[in-house]
């Protein structure tokens, strides 16, 4: 694309670069949330993107998507006011989406619930579809 074109695709490192106040005053910042648990909950939804990545055998690059987009939607919302298993979820609908790698909502739903199982300790169990813990 021409430098001299009226729009064009900034790429993060620009963005970031010529605006550093981008990531010191995040809107999960400017509602409370110190540094030290804005970095854990980024990590948290990460780490919940590839291990349920994983499990769908989806391929890296859709899982690196997902991550981005989980980041990305963090620098315009709070995480006071969305929770990141919500939008981990979410940004791996979306990526697997744009990276070709389509996988079912219900399926992703299913393996993110049995993930969480996994990590309290408890049995995996399936998801059933209309029960109140498949709509929460």
């Amino acid at each position: 694309m021409e430098k001299d074109a009226p729009y064009r695709i900034l790429e993060d490192r620009e963005v970031f670069a010529n605006n550093p106040d981008l990531l010191i005053n995040t809107p999960s910042r400017k509602d409370g949330i110190d540094e030290a648990t804005e970095t854990a909950l980024r990590i948290y939804g990460c780490e919940l993107i590839q291990e349920a990545g994983i499990l769908l055998r989806m391929h890296q690059t859709a899982m690196a998507t997902g991550q981005i987009l989980f980041h990305r939607f963090y620098f315009r919302c709070s995480f006071r006011k969305c929770d990141a298993r919500v939008v981990a979820k979410a940004a791996l609908l979306m990526a697997s989406k744009v990276e070709e790698q389509p996988r079912q909502a219900p399926d992703i739903l299913s393996v993110f619930h049995a993930a969480g199982l996994a990590r309290k300790g408890a049995r995996p169990e399936p998801l059933e579809f209309g029960t109140p813990r498949y709509l929460q």
